[in-house]
């Protein structure tokens, strides 16, 4: 039998290729390596003690302790989220520099800024959602309408009379109004604010007719009667308010208007990386004890891991980048 003989060059091209290898298997294990060993860094985008700021958090302390590793968070905000979220974007790719990622960093605002120093679908690796925070229509107790039909006709009758407060251009309350604009054929007035606490102190005191809030932070004017809440902007009812009917019981299951949190990293994250990580947030994103302590602070638990994630954030800013382009809304910063 004939055996074939290598020739010298060939030997030394296949020692080559096989300390190539060696070397990216090396380099490979020594990326999942960084992250036993480092300090995970959760950039949240938001003020200290935000409601987002709260969510991210919870989760850093739960990853602590399920892993056994220090996770630090560090707040970075400005430009309505923007900024963390940039630095994210722009930081190393070996899993130890994480985003808590939100609608307004990753949604409205890419949506209606001319000037954006990252790109949503390019710039980040989305790991997981976490959760998920409807918004719900509240109006002043002093308004006489009973229910949303009600409102949409007194909208109708009245164009540009219903001055409805938001907490901000581009914010997801805003966003949110002009989305109803759209889809009722109403004209509001909305009336941008510097922050949500100002636009509940007008709501209460009867100097604005409406908003666009989350469940949980309307609950407590609510129950004292100080507001009213026509509807829930979801497919389906809050479970604070099971009595406030939702979008699709109103028949317009497009009507959503729902804030969201996840994790996220820079793009081109390896794929062991990415897989590391996740192993290590399965067991945090199903522990029942987690859930409901997040549930507990107002959040409602959706997960969603890798690709379903990332294919629900592309959704999500096709939808505000359409009510941008529809309303006209844009800001030149």
């Amino acid at each position: 039998m004939l055996s074939k003989i290598q020739t010298s060059d060939e030997m030394l091209n296949r020692r080559n290729f096989l300390g190539c290898a060696a070397l990216t298997l090396t380099m490979k294990v020594q990326d999942v390596l960084a992250q036993t060993e480092g300090t995970t860094s959760l950039v949240v985008p938001f003020t200290t003690g935000a409601s987002n700021d709260v969510i991210g958090r919870m989760f850093a302390e739960a990853m602590a302790r399920s892993t056994g590793r220090s996770w630090i968070v560090e707040n970075k905000p400005g430009a309505g989220s923007l900024l963390g979220a940039e630095f994210v974007a722009k930081s190393k790719s070996d899993g130890l520099t994480l985003l808590l990622c939100a609608c307004s960093s990753m949604g409205t605002l890419p949506a209606i800024r001319k000037k954006m120093r990252y790109n949503v679908e390019r710039d980040f690796t989305f790991l997981a959602r976490i959760a998920i925070s409807p918004f719900s229509l509240v109006i002043k107790s002093q308004l006489p309408v009973a229910n949303f039909a009600d409102f949409v006709r007194l909208a109708k009758s009245t164009p540009g009379g219903l001055r409805i407060g938001s907490s901000g251009v581009g914010a997801l309350d805003y966003m949110g109004a002009s989305m109803m604009q759209s889809q009722l054929g109403i004209d509001l007035n909305i009336i941008p604010y510097k922050g949500m606490s100002q636009v509940l102190n007008d709501l209460r005191a009867g100097h604005i007719d409406a908003s666009i809030v989350s469940p949980a932070t309307i609950e407590p004017l609510a129950k004292d009667g100080a507001v009213k809440v026509l509807a829930i902007l979801d497919k389906k009812r809050s479970t604070l308010m099971p009595n406030v009917p939702s979008s699709s019981d109103l028949g317009l299951p497009k009507l959503i208007v729902m804030n969201w949190w996840g994790i996220a990293a820079p793009a081109n994250l390896s794929l062991e990386t990415s897989n590391y990580l996740l192993k290590n947030m399965a067991p945090v994103l199903s522990d029942q004890n987690f859930l409901e302590s997040i549930k507990n602070k107002g959040f409602e638990p959706a997960v969603l891991i890798g690709e379903p994630f990332a294919q629900f954030v592309s959704a999500d800013l096709k939808v505000w980048r359409a009510i941008a382009n529809q309303a006209n809304i844009e800001l030149d910063i």
